[in-house]
C-alpha cells in the first residue's frame, strides 16, 4: 500500500472517530437536558453511571 493512501485511511478513520463522538456526546446532552427538563435527578444520576440505565432512557426519550 502506498504511503500515500495509507495517510488517506488514517486521515479518513480520523474524521469518522471525531464525528462518532460528536454524535455520541450531541446523544447524551439530548438526553440530560430532557431528563434535567423533567426534574428526574435520580435516573441523571444512575444514568451518570450505568450504561444500561442510560439505553433504557433513550428509548423512554426516544433518543436515536
Amino acid at each position: 500500500m502506498s504511503r500515500e493512501l495509507e495517510q488517506w485511511l488514517l486521515e479518513e478513520r480520523r474524521e469518522g472517530f471525531k464525528e462518532g463522538l460528536k454524535e455520541g456526546e450531541d446523544r447524551v446532552a439530548a438526553l440530560f437536558k430532557r431528563m434535567k427538563a423533567d426534574g428526574r435527578l435520580q435516573d441523571f444520576s444512575n444514568a451518570l453511571k450505568d450504561k444500561n440505565a442510560r439505553e433504557k432512557l433513550y428509548k423512554e426519550y426516544g433518543i436515536e
